[in-house]
């Protein structure tokens, strides 16, 4: 089963974000993050195995949160369609809606010179709230 292992938010757009032990997934993103309801694109998600291949061609690490992403998940498949969702922990669904960005629409943040969510990243909506804890499972129904 995939489960994720990092959430992250921020107070301030174009900024890293910090990793927190639990999140409430509510209506237009996630409580306490700066991108909540200023987009579709209410969460961001990348996945560990895509964050492992990067920071071996990078040759240093990337700490939750570097890249701007909200989770990191491990088990997922990396061909998720728009329109997948997800159950995450006890009571949170998520939809996603793209995955990356769509060629040449400007990304404003990077780690390092190193940005993974215009073409690995999969950004999501919350169909049905819920709180979420670092471990959680996660299920594509």
């Amino acid at each position: 089963m995939a489960k994720v292992l990092a959430m992250c938010t921020s107070s301030q757009r174009q900024e890293p974000k910090s990793e927190v032990a639990e999140a409430r997934f509510v209506h237009g993103g996630i409580e306490g993050d700066a991108h909540r309801g200023t987009t579709e694109r209410e969460i961001s998600l990348l996945r560990a195995e895509d964050i492992r291949k990067a920071e071996g061609e990078a040759g240093f690490a990337f700490p939750p949160g570097s890249l701007a992403e909200n989770l990191v998940v491990e088990g997922l498949p990396e061909d998720l369609a728009p329109g997948a969702r997800l159950a995450v922990g006890p009571a949170a669904v998520l939809e996603v809606v793209e995955k990356g960005k769509k060629p040449g629409e400007p990304h404003t943040y990077s780690y390092k010179g190193w940005c993974l969510l215009p073409t690995a990243g999969f950004f999501l909506r919350v169909i049905e709230e819920g709180c979420v804890s670092k471990g959680d499972g996660i299920e594509l129904l």
